[in-house]
């Protein structure tokens, strides 16, 4: 009866080994930090009724779109600048804040926002 139990123990034990010594696939680092540091040209685009509506979409598109998530950065902090526009849209331009990083096609993009909706925020490069 030991002898059998001994021999439970050491096979469980002979598994154990071998699941916590076996490769495990890496885990997905696609985590980024991203900062985004909003700035009204003015008090009319800072007190939009609609300009709290258009942050939070924009954020969610910025830290949702493939350029970014893709990134080589592990941290990205952007300046954005919003202004009004005389039909009443909101004009947003992102910048990383590290100028080092200026080449890189996800630390410049642009967004309109109308209504409380953004449309699209379109990444470019600036040389």
């Amino acid at each position: 009866m030991i002898r059998s139990w001994l021999f439970v123990v050491a096979v469980l034990t002979f598994d154990l080994l071998l699941v916590s010594c076996t490769k495990h696939p890496e885990e997905d680092d696609s985590f980024k930090q991203i900062q985004l540091h909003w700035n009204a040209v003015d008090s009319d685009a800072e007190s939009s009724e609609h300009k709290d509506n258009c942050v939070i979409e924009i954020t969610s598109k910025v830290m949702q779109a493939p350029l970014v998530l893709k990134s080589k950065l592990v941290e990205i902090s952007y300046e954005v600048i919003y202004s009004l526009t005389e039909k009443g849209e909101l004009v947003f331009e992102g910048r990383c804040g590290d100028s080092r990083f200026s080449d890189l096609p996800e630390c410049s993009w642009q967004s309109t926002c109308s209504g409380g909706s953004a449309s699209v925020v379109k990444f470019h490069n600036e040389r």
